[in-house]
């Protein structure tokens, strides 16, 4: 019998343990159904310091062991695999707790941090441990959408030109995601500018903001906030040899290549045959999947600790952007 991978799930709340909230078409959605889900893992604790939600856990998740403190999971198991999925604002704290039992993989939700000096002592802290970080920006880890920005960055669109980007509900709480995958398609961020946009905003505390982006391959990238549930989320680019867009949060990818125009000769115009592909699925199976191949085959890690770093500091560029035109 092949022994399975050992996990657990600090934070009991939509993210972390949500079933409910998920249709069957992209369920799993959270990372403690992701593990039960998964052959090759034994999800054997959940911490959730709320009452009334543990009593949910238990039965939710009947086989799982339920606790109201770190300290009480680690007494009884040491799993390899531990996912942060608390509120944001203490990712750094539970990181600190988790460290010193030595799992062999962190999983944080995103955003790494609030701060980039939280982000640097987890990313340094885990590093000095030889605990491998990763951060759970869902589609930095889907296989359809690496195969596209792999097709992109091996010359697909030629030299990239202009896009344009939209997300909604917080900077930091989605506009990381937005920027996360950005990098994976188009590189290194060189600059921003941006502005906050109180009129789509709806947490005072994760203002919504706009920005224009550099990339340091010449890209300029314009990224714009929608309002809280409006469900947009995704960009277009445009190339010298046609345009991609990742659309319908992230579900699919269309491009178009750019075609001699019909009408008039010496101009181009995009191919109005639009290839399609991808499906509405779980995002967050390709994040446990990557995490699992990484323990069991040894591959390479991505979707890290130090990726989530570099999107916490255009984050944090953003925001101090923002704050100067104030």
């Amino acid at each position: 019998m092949i022994q399975k991978i050992t996990a657990a799930v600090i934070g009991g709340g939509n993210i972390g343990a949500g079933v409910a909230n998920y249709s069957k078409s992209v369920r799993p959605g959270s990372h403690a159904d992701a593990y039960r889900l998964h052959e090759d893992v034994d999800l054997v604790g959940i911490v959730e310091i709320n009452e009334d939600r543990r009593e949910y856990l238990q039965k939710e998740y009947e086989h799982v062991d339920i606790f109201e403190s770190i300290e009480e999971l680690f007494k009884h198991h040491q799993p390899e695999i531990v996912s942060i999925a608390t509120p944001s604002q203490y990712h750094a704290e539970h990181l600190f707790q988790i460290v010193p039992y030595k799992p062999k993989v962190i999983l944080c939700e995103k955003p790494l941090a609030y701060s980039i000096e939280d982000g640097e002592k987890m990313v340094q802290l885990c590093k000095e441990k030889g605990i491998q970080l990763f951060v759970n920006h869902q589609r930095h880890f889907d296989p359809l959408l690496q195969e596209w920005a792999g097709k992109v960055k091996n010359g697909l669109l030629g030299e990239l030109y202009q896009g344009h980007a939209y997300y909604y509900n917080g900077f930091f709480n989605n506009g990381t995601h937005l920027i996360d995958i950005m990098r994976v398609f188009c590189g290194e961020v060189k600059s921003v500018s941006a502005r906050y946009n109180e009129k789509t905003s709806s947490n005072p505390d994760d203002k919504n903001i706009d920005a224009d982006l550099l990339f340091e391959n010449g890209l300029r990238l314009s990224m714009h906030s929608l309002s809280k549930n409006y469900g947009h989320f995704g960009f277009t680019i445009f190339g010298e040899k046609g345009m991609i867009s990742m659309s319908n949060l992230g579900f699919e990818v269309q491009y178009r290549e750019k075609i001699n125009s019909e009408h008039f000769p010496g101009f181009f115009e995009l191919n109005k045959e639009i290839e399609r592909d991808g499906e509405p699925r779980s995002m967050i199976s390709s994040s446990i999947d990557h995490v699992i191949s990484y323990i069991k085959d040894g591959i390479a890690p991505y979707g890290t600790g130090e990726d989530a770093l570099a999107v916490l500091k255009i984050l944090e560029e953003s925001k101090l952007s923002a704050d100067d035109k104030e």
